[in-house]
């Protein structure tokens, strides 16, 4: 059982790591972005229709699944490193 919550910590812990390194490379970019207005005023064919400013949603079943996923792949690993290196 203690295997189990040790898993589940490691891949929560893994996920946050995740979903902060994604907002600080975002904020990065977007602090460094600086826009060539002049060329685009000049090629104004190529000038997309349509602005995004957020990624694409992803469902929330997707994000347990990870969550299950990596929590197994954990587990197995420290399963294993018990195992072996004890």
């Amino acid at each position: 059982m203690k295997v189990i919550i040790e898993a589940f910590f490691c891949s929560i812990g893994i996920h946050i790591v995740y979903f902060i390194s994604t907002m600080i490379i975002g904020y990065i970019r977007t602090k460094r972005y600086v826009p060539d207005i002049e060329a685009a005023w000049n090629n104004v064919d190529n000038l997309p229709n349509k602005i995004t400013i957020s990624a694409p949603t992803i469902s929330p079943a997707f994000y347990f699944l990870s969550m299950v996923i990596v929590a197994i792949l954990c587990g197995l690993i420290i399963f294993l490193s018990k195992r072996i290196f004890v």
